[in-house]
């Protein structure tokens, strides 16, 4: 890339990057622009806006608690405006509350468990339990592959 300095003390780099000085990057990259990795390298890529979303990345790395409450909300608001009758709701909460804590163990949450906390949502309100699989399900999230796993099982044996 030619950087062409004009008499005025302009810089013309055609879109990279122009340091008039040394560069210490501590033995990182330094990236004036797009830094392009091959399938081999380790990056992100996110696209459009994601606020309010959570984003997890790296190998072993799950939701914290704060976070994984706030992906179960919508669910405990739905649950709130449902038509059902308040023992129901109850009912309702706690299993998701449940489900929550079973997804909160990661890698150790009981199989069993979850699949019998969401047979139980799906019985008293299939559109909750549509939620709760969308919530599992989705690739935002950060989930471990214990509650995706089970929650891809749940979403095929109700179809």
């Amino acid at each position: 890339m030619t950087k062409d300095k004009k008499q005025d003390g302009s810089v013309h780099t055609d879109g990279g990057a122009y340091i008039g000085g040394g560069v210490n990057t501590g033995g990182g990259d330094f990236v004036g622009r797009d830094k392009n990795l091959t399938a081999g390298e380790r990056g992100v890529v996110v696209g459009g806006n994601v606020s309010g979303s959570t984003i997890v990345t790296g190998d072993g790395n799950v939701v914290g608690q704060v976070e994984l409450h706030q992906h179960f909300q919508p669910i405990y608001e739905r649950i709130a405006a449902s038509p059902l009758p308040l023992e129901d709701k109850a009912d309702l909460e706690a299993e998701v509350r449940q489900v929550e804590a079973e997804v909160a163990k990661g890698a150790q949450a009981d199989e069993s468990a979850l699949a019998r906390h969401l047979r139980f949502i799906g019985r008293i309100a299939p559109d909750i339990l549509d939620v709760v699989l969308a919530t599992l399900q989705g690739p935002v999230a950060g989930f471990s592959m214990v509650a995706k796993k089970v929650a891809s099982k749940v979403q095929e044996s109700k179809g």
